[in-house]
């Protein structure tokens, strides 16, 4: 399974790549620093509905695209700024508005890092993502709680939650390729009792 790991955040060493790369340790995969690539903003000109594709010449047209479309999963990781994604996970977000129809039936996951408020409106942002482009939400998404360097090692049920979403990319993964339903799921799914 070919899963991406894609993180938002401008810091180096930051809590988002901490637990993205926790998650990868569980699936393997691949990890991509957002701000370590020329990103562009849309420019909204709609040429794409034309032409079938982004004709902005940058990193994210020319290497970030192909991974994309080449992967069954993508994992978006962003520390939470003012209620939401950073500005580099928005930037990449919105650029992938001329592969609509394209990333349908990939797997989704969201991780968000930051202090008291503002992960849901983050996690929110990371999900809208996936249903505009009718991929899998893998479930409600991973907030960690941290802002110092390493201080995301200090938050146990975020640990666990990057857990149970990794293994449940890999439980999906699992279903999309063979087409079949875990039996407790079938019974589940069938009304019968497990």
């Amino acid at each position: 399974m070919d899963i991406l790991y894609l993180s938002g955040s401008p810091r180096k060493k930051s809590n988002t790549d901490y637990l993205l790369m926790q998650m990868l340790s569980e699936t393997a995969g691949e990890f991509i620093k957002i701000s370590d690539y020329w990103i562009e903003p849309c420019g909204s000109c709609w040429k794409c509905l034309k032409l079938g594709r982004c004709i902005i010449d940058d990193d994210m047209s020319n290497e970030l695209m192909p991974r994309l479309l080449k992967a069954d999963a993508l994992i978006l990781g962003s520390p939470v700024y003012f209620n939401n994604v950073s500005s580099q996970m928005k930037a990449f977000i919105d650029r992938t508005w001329c592969l609509k129809g394209k990333l349908r039936n990939k797997i989704g996951g969201a991780v968000v890092v930051g202090r008291n408020d503002g992960a849901e409106g983050a996690i929110t942002a990371i999900h809208a993502f996936f249903l505009k482009h009718d991929m899998i939400p893998a479930n409600r998404g991973v907030h960690g709680y941290a802002y110092a360097t390493q201080e995301i090692e200090e938050d146990p049920e975020a640990m666990e939650s990057a857990k149970k979403l990794s293994a449940r990319i890999l439980e999906l993964g699992k279903i999309i390729e063979t087409g079949s339903v875990p039996a407790t799921r079938k019974q589940y799914i069938s009304g019968k009792e497990c």
